[in-house]
């Protein structure tokens, strides 16, 4: 039987400091344990690593509450909702831990921060459950040739003039 894992660690390689990031891609997938599907159970693009890391908090509060629902809950309707062992995995636990955490938070927002994927990953029976953020980067920008020697810069738009407005005469 598989146990619940949680993956703390930043995927992929490092990233120079002259790509930018745009934006932050943020994702809560689910996949099956043979890799042969994978649901998309959000997204959001973040402006800044402040508000991705926000987004992987609330998002692992919300992705716990429906691992580990209350019988109470309007949507299970009258489904059954059975006690489970203690040695069952409880992934629901682990995202409880790190949403509510206050150094996981700091430590996410820290790696966003250098342009760096941030991942958690949890794992059930049925499926591994993960929560993304990653930066958009844009390239450098090519640097500008100063212009030649005598000459002035041309400002922007220089040489467009704006139309009047065409006036109608009254017939």
């Amino acid at each position: 039987m598989s146990t619940a894992v949680l993956t703390l660690a930043p995927p992929g390689p490092a990233h120079t400091s002259a790509r930018l990031p745009l934006a932050f891609h943020c994702a809560a997938t689910a996949h099956d344990l043979s890799g042969t599907r994978k649901v998309i159970l959000a997204t959001y693009r973040a402006p800044t690593p402040r508000l991705a890391a926000r987004w992987m908090q609330a998002e692992a509060l919300h992705l716990a509450r429906l691992l580990d629902p209350h019988p109470g809950e309007p949507y299970l309707g009258r489904a059954p909702v059975l006690p489970t062992g203690p040695t069952c995995p409880r992934p629901h636990a682990y995202l409880y831990a790190w949403a509510q955490e206050p150094s996981q938070y700091e430590q996410a927002l820290s790696t966003l921060a250098t342009a760096e994927p941030y991942r958690i990953s949890v794992t059930d029976y049925d499926a591994r459950y993960n929560l993304l953020a990653a930066p958009l980067l844009m390239p450098p920008r090519p640097p500008q040739s100063p212009a030649p020697a005598g000459c002035q810069p041309t400002p922007a738009r220089a040489g467009r003039r704006r139309r009047k407005p065409a006036r109608h005469a009254a017939r």
